[in-house]
């Protein structure tokens, strides 16, 4: 059987998958929050040290104990301690501390698209976290090896920060030494959106440059093939060690192992093979690999080069024999190296593409698009960086001053990657919102990739290509399909505030987007869930008010569309007098003008028409004066179909007041309405008996903060909803709730399990 590791590791993949799914992960994700905020003493090794940023944004030192006598970690092995700069005295690698602190537990996601910190630190079997962090005790010995790696490091990077600019410096220590901590958040933020935060990973590339460079020297300098070849391993292990032991650099690393081993044993080197190697170490290690992204990409990539893209290339003729070259015809070498060039990087990029479209549906729902073309502009430009950045090192360890020669080349080049990030970012429709792919269509995908590459190179089918082919494209188009519903509601979890998403089936419109006790509520929650959900535009953000628990994620939707991302094609704020416009209403208005976005203002009586359903303002009276930015919140009636709902706002005594009278008015349509949000995040003072009465609402949603401070939702109102026998959904409990009307039948899907 040809390559039997690769049947194998397909195997105990499925196997792992089968078992992750079917017994779910959280068996894998298995320490509770019950400590949270306790204080604690713990005693242990120090396996590892870095800086990290905290949740101030200030780097701090970061140790990771193996903890002594703790038996409920479940299949967790570390704890991640941020230390207190005060009286901070810096323990060696390998020797016993005792450390004090405040516990601080990783939580899930709360919505769909957020990330989940719990399952990515399980993943890297750290169990929770120790804040403010102090060390009672030091004893025993260091480890010399790897406490010596980590003054290696360190030493290096503050030649960088004395040869470079501190920007500069925070890139390199990231793309050589694999040190994250010190970069910006804009510049990780270009990287990413442009496609290339790709080259921060030690990879593949390092072993080229680093190990097979070693190798290569050693071989030419005659050095025998054993020691040649057990010198440059052991380098790029301490290399890797040095540089935290990431899954992908785990794997480059033992990649390479096998690839200079092959010879020493007279074995044949197979790529797939030794790929395969790595992924049976790693799964049997750490089985939630298979939910880590990092993990997806590295594997990815190299299947994607060594399985998919020979299958890709037997489409393509032949085209060597097409011209007769002669080897003094420059103009036409320097053309067909040219075009070889990027024919080659485009094969390689639309197989990673073909591999990866899984992962990116499963962690970042957007491609962006013109990564393609701008990687053939900056992978070509690693090589040199790296070496200059090897020089710049050595030349700043040993040489003092001599560091900054090279600095300039590396500036150069680094400033092209940022000029380049930002053009490509100016293009329009850079990038794909894919949205979010159920399970069983991935699995469907990947079945039919599998197929599809192995069929197509195997001469038995070759009369069979073209329906092969059909097969597997069909395939791919139901996996980035993302059909919408008739109708979805969404209540956005978002801490103490208000964020509601409402999709129909060509339409997108976000209700307010604020919290007062999530920080960036917009970047990490709101988007991300309109990413999760494929929204690359929203038709209208509709303002109720301008609290801040409903407005500050839709300013960062609007940074994030300054920078190229979601757009919104219209503001609706309520038409209020111009005494009642707080800071925060101007401020809405000045923003949107910049970004030329168009602003409406809506009262009551006035309707939004679009194409699936209708919006009628219940509130506030045109140019409403008040003191309150509750009293003139907007209240909005849907129609749809079948399907009514009443979007409140924050509206209090006053503004229900008036919308009684819409009420009694209209009691046809506004009696035993579908859904009611409730007021002001379930406020004593809102949604009174009479109100409640009068609308019998089916469903009410109450979006509000776990624990938060205002006691929301009341007890008082919960109980006049249950008199009125509403189904009561609460963010707090459920996370991100979903109503979805499709085919005349109303479902609701809660993100978290109900407490």
């Amino acid at each position: 059987m040809k390559r039997p590791l690769c049947l194998a590791a397909l195997l105990i993949t499925a196997l792992v998958y089968l078992y992750l799914e079917l017994s779910g992960s959280e068996n894998l994700v298995d320490v509770s929050n019950t400590g949270d905020g306790r204080s604690l003493q713990i005693v242990g090794i120090v396996d590892r040290k870095e800086f990290r940023v905290d949740y101030l944004g200030e780097v701090s030192p970061v140790i990771y104990i193996i903890p002594i006598g703790i038996n409920d970690l479940g299949n967790n092995k570390y704890i991640q301690c941020y230390m207190s700069k005060e009286d901070y005295k810096e323990p060696a690698i390998g020797q016993y501390v005792k450390v004090a602190g405040t516990q601080k537990s990783f939580e899930p996601g709360r919505n769909p698209g957020e990330f989940d910190s719990r399952l990515y630190y399980s993943t890297l079997k750290i169990a929770y976290r120790i804040k403010n962090a102090k060390i009672l005790a030091v004893t025993g010995k260091k480890d010399t090896i790897k406490e010596g790696l980590y003054q290696i490091k360190y030493q290096l990077e503050s030649v960088l920060d004395k040869s470079l600019s501190s920007e500069d410096a925070s890139i390199m220590k990231a793309i050589i030494l694999g040190d994250k901590a010190f970069m910006d958040e804009e510049t990780k933020s270009l990287y990413k959106d442009a496609g290339i935060i790709h080259i921060m990973a030690v990879s593949g590339l390092h072993i080229s440059i680093l190990g097979m460079g070693l190798y290569k020297l050693l071989r030419r300098l005659r050095i025998p093939l054993i020691p040649a070849t057990i010198l440059p391993i052991a380098f790029m292990f301490a290399y890797g060690q040095m540089c935290g032991m990431s899954a992908s650099s785990v794997r480059a690393i033992v990649m390479f192992g096998v690839r200079l081993m092959a010879p020493v044993l007279g074995r044949t080197y197979d790529l797939l093979s030794a790929l395969s190697l790595v992924e049976i170490m790693l799964l049997i290690e750490q089985p939630l690999y298979l939910y880590n992204s990092g993990f997806l990409f590295s594997f990815g990539a190299v299947v994607a080069i060594g399985f998919v893209m020979p299958a890709i290339k037997s489409f393509i003729p032949n085209a060597e024999a097409e011209k007769m070259k002669f080897s003094d015809d420059k103009e036409s070498v320097f053309k067909t190296m040219a075009y070889k060039y990027i024919g080659s990087a485009l094969l390689v990029s639309i197989s990673i593409l073909l591999v990866t479209i899984p992962v990116y549906m499963s962690f970042y729902y957007v491609y962006p698009i013109y990564s393609i073309i701008l990687n053939l502009f900056i992978l070509p430009l690693m090589p040199p960086l790296m070496l200059l950045g090897i020089i710049c090192m050595l030349l700043g360890s040993f040489l003092g001053s001599l560091g900054l020669i090279p600095g300039v080349m590396i500036h150069v080049i680094l400033r092209s990657f940022s000029l380049l990030c930002k053009v490509v970012g100016t293009f329009p429709g850079g990038k794909w919102y894919m949205g979010n792919a159920p399970k069983w269509k991935i699995v469907l995908y990947v079945a039919a990739l599998i197929m599809f590459s192995v069929l197509t190179m195997n001469q038995k089918f070759s009369k069979y290509k073209a329906t092969i082919t059909a097969s597997y494209l069909s395939v791919l188009f139901l996996l980035i399909i993302n059909p919408v519903p008739d109708l979805k509601i969404t209540a956005i979890d978002v801490g103490q505030g208000d964020g509601i998403l409402i999709r129909t089936r060509t339409e997108a419109l976000l209700i307010d987007g604020g919290s007062t006790d999530k920080n960036q509520v917009g970047k990490y929650t709101i988007i991300p869930y309109l990413q999760h959900e494929g929204v690359g535009k929203l038709d209208a953000a509709i303002v109720t008010h301008e609290d801040e628990d409903h407005i500050s994620g839709i300013f960062e939707i609007m940074d994030d569309m300054e920078k190229g991302g979601i757009s919104i094609k219209n503001l609706i704020l309520p038409d209020v007098g111009s005494s009642s416009r707080g800071s925060n209403y101007r401020m809405l208005e000045e923003r949107a003008r910049e970004l030329h976005i168009p602003v409406s203002y809506i009262s009551c009586g006035q309707g939004l028409a679009f194409n699936d359903m209708k919006l009628t303002c219940l509130n506030p009276v045109k140019d409403m004066t008040t003191d309150g930015a509750n009293a003139y919140s907007t209240v909005l009636f849907m129609e749809y179909e079948n399907f009514t709902a009443l979007f409140t706002g924050d509206v209090e005594e006053e503004g229900q007041a008036h919308i009684m009278k819409d009420v009694r008015a209209n009691s046809d349509k506004l009696s035993h309405i579908n859904l009611l949000k409730v007021a002001h995040h379930g406020s004593r003072y809102t949604s009174d008996e009479e109100f409640l009465k009068a609308l019998r609402p089916g469903i009410a949603l109450i979006s509000c903060g776990e624990g938060n401070s205002y006691g929301h939702p009341h007890r008082e109102l919960i109980e006049r909803l249950d008199a009125v026998g509403a189904r009561i959904y609460r963010t707090d409990k459920s996370g991100a709730i979903t109503v979805i009307v499709n085919n005349n039948r109303v479902y609701v899907d809660e993100f978290l399990a109900p407490l």
